[in-house]
């Protein structure tokens, strides 16, 4: 398990964002028993968009990041942790997964610094890491 953080500064609007910098995590996942994977996560100053091998999704107006310990279905005994984000009328959406409960804490909270999002409680989160 990996994760690499990069900060690209930008010098040309981009998104509505000019002369500040977006923040690029890419998380290495490697779960035994299955194939390694790469999860890429970049975060300017309104939204969060992701990438990995089945395509991209971006999200906007975000309240909220949590992690939750899951046990997926289809693993049975493996335990993984849920990097969740919160908008306000909307179903939480999964922005990552992984076995490493570590690195989802890591995650959050860059994500929550770089959007500037206070680390508050939530119902049902994992706080302990």
């Amino acid at each position: 398990m990996a994760v690499r953080v990069e900060t690209i500064a930008l010098r040309s609007p981009y998104r509505g964002v000019v002369g500040r910098s977006i923040v690029r995590l890419i998380v290495s996942i490697e779960p035994r028993g299955m194939l390694p994977c790469e999860v890429t996560i970049e975060v300017d100053d309104e939204r969060v968009e992701v990438c990995d091998h089945r395509g991209c999704f971006a999200l906007g107006g975000i309240d909220q990041l949590f992690v939750v310990e899951r046990q997926p279905p289809a693993w049975r005994f493996l335990t993984w942790f849920g990097v969740f984000a919160r908008r306000r009328g909307l179903p939480d959406r999964l922005l990552l997964e992984t076995p490493d409960g570590k690195v989802a804490r890591f995650v959050e909270r860059t994500v929550e610094e770089r959007l500037g999002l206070r680390d508050e409680p939530v119902r049902g989160e994992l706080r302990v890491i």
